[in-house]
């Protein structure tokens, strides 16, 4: 996941292969407003059955000499899964990435507090 996450920051796009691939059933005329990432983000929010985790990633190149830009990118896995519980993010936003913290957490913790 931080690889594919570090391919959608670098390409500026949603869809996660670039250039597409031909064959694809995809209307790309639409894909300039629909599939495109306007400026750098803060917070990535990935949404999927794989494992969940927050990361810290660095946006661009590494030799240019500036100081790399920032984005936490948070893979809160599923709110339910089955008929089981699943995770969600408490995320504090604090006006950058240096400044925010997340963390996901089970709503089966949450069930059995006391």
């Amino acid at each position: 996941m931080n690889r594919l996450a570090n391919h959608l920051l670098s390409q500026h796009s949603f869809y996660p292969l670039y250039p597409p691939m031909e064959d694809t059933p995809v209307d790309f005329s639409l894909a300039p407003e629909a599939l495109q990432i306007p400026c750098n983000l803060d917070i990535l929010i990935l949404s999927s059955d794989l494992a969940h985790f927050v990361k810290v990633l660095s946006i661009g190149d590494k030799n240019d000499g500036e100081e790399q830009a920032k984005c936490i990118c948070v893979n809160p896995g599923r709110l339910a899964r089955g008929e089981g519980a699943g995770f969600f993010v408490e995320l504090n936003y604090g006006g950058s990435p240096d400044s925010t913290s997340a963390s996901v957490i089970s709503i089966w913790t949450l069930n059995y507090r006391v």
